[in-house]
């Protein structure tokens, strides 16, 4: 089968990435093993084409300038802008090579512009409906047309699926059809771990980690409000933050936090994103691994922290319930309650180390269950009932 990946992004690999093309080359990689054909097609700075462990990449370039100080306005400019790049780019595509069935990601309503007869999916990467909800990354205003954008993009697509049942369950309601619920697929893609970061910063430190985009619907302001009191608590432990930075009702993260531990700012260690072969080193060392979301589309981060073992305290209701159950592979907390997130914390260190690694072990095996092989394989079911039961809308 000949499937199109269609993204709105798709980084060289080595490089730090988000859970989107992490997802796109785990798939891929597990579809040419089960004897499929996937191609993925990306927006990026300029017009490029590769092949990387066998699947062909076409980037095709979009200008990323804004012209006006709205937020509404270069949101609908930059998605039309990616959308009809993308869109044009198919149309060549399709022309040349015998594609069989296309991918779409949710973001951006990319395929709100699809005009081909090739039968569709569209994967929901997230929903800015619950993924923004706090309005504090972007305005009501701005998530409302991301939003609109998201659902009128399903309209041209013959099946839509989530990595998340919480997502899928809003979204349907939304849309008055069925969305299907196919988690995301992992597999460890690193060949060799580079030590360096962790050496240099983190060896012989207790710590606990949290890793993933610093924004508010992360939980960075739920951590932030118990930060100087857990390490008032515990003495003898660090917090390490990885991941890109933003600005939270105007002011910047890194203050933000740093403010926010208070006497004990010299234990809080602070890192931009980092590639797989340099963060997993640190997450195998981490103690305890903090992720207070205030909503989750399946956090490829929670996953990554479970696969490596780590005791995981995610949010109850933010879609963590769907891989943690409390207290037997995880811990979960409410959402935006600092105080319980903190008293989850507390539980997580005061636990002995055999009941850790217990913990861990059961963490591992519930991350089992999203190999390829089990995974992959349902979404290969899907499309093949698209190809043979649905015509395009």
């Amino acid at each position: 089968m000949n499937i199109l990946f269609v993204s709105t992004e798709y980084p060289r690999r080595g490089q730090p990435t988000t859970g989107l093309p992490n997802y796109l080359y785990r798939v891929s990689l597990s579809l040419i093993k089960l004897g499929h054909n996937p191609a993925i097609l990306a927006a990026g700075e300029w017009d490029s084409y590769r092949v990387e462990q066998n699947i062909p990449i076409w980037i095709v370039g979009v200008p990323t300038y804004y012209n006006c100080k709205s937020q509404v306005f270069n949101y609908i400019s930059s998605a039309l802008k990616v959308g009809y790049a993308l869109n044009h780019k198919i149309k060549e595509l399709v022309k040349k090579r015998n594609i069989e069935i296309i991918q779409f990601t949710s973001l951006y309503g990319i395929a709100l512009l699809y005009s081909q007869k090739v039968p569709t999916v569209l994967r929901l990467s997230s929903y800015a409906k619950i993924s923004f909800a706090t309005f504090q990354t972007y305005s009501e205003s701005v998530v409302n047309i991301m939003s609109l954008f998201e659902r009128m993009s399903s309209r041209r697509c013959n099946t839509v699926f989530a990595p998340c049942k919480n997502t899928a369950t809003v979204f349907e309601q939304d849309c008055h059809r069925s969305i299907k619920v196919i988690e995301t697929p992992f597999v460890n893609d690193v060949q060799q771990y580079d030590n360096q970061i962790y050496v240099q910063n983190l060896i012989g430190k207790k710590y606990v980690l949290f890793f993933g985009t610093l924004y508010a619907e992360k939980g960075i302001l739920v951590i932030a409000e118990i930060l100087e009191q857990f390490l008032e608590m515990n003495q003898d432990y660090y917090f390490v933050f990885i991941g890109n930075t933003s600005n939270i009702n105007g002011k910047n993260v890194i203050s933000i936090l740093c403010k926010e531990a208070g006497k004990h700012v010299n234990r809080l260690l602070l890192f931009h994103a980092l590639p797989h072969n340099q963060l997993y080193p640190i997450i195998q060392k981490a103690d305890l691994v903090v992720l207070p979301s205030l909503m989750e589309n399946l956090s490829n981060a929670c996953i990554e922290a479970m696969y490596f073992e780590r005791v995981v305290v995610g949010t109850n209701g933010a879609s963590f319930e769907q891989l943690i159950t409390h207290g037997k592979n995880g811990l979960l907390c409410q959402i935006g309650d600092a105080q319980d997130l903190l008293e989850k914390m507390q539980m997580a260190v005061s636990m002995s180390a055999s009941r850790k690694q217990e913990m861990g072990k059961l963490a591992r095996k519930r991350i089992d269950k999203l190999n390829p092989e089990y995974v992959v394989r349902k979404l290969v079911r899907l499309y093949e009932y698209v190809i043979l039961n649905c015509k395009h809308r």
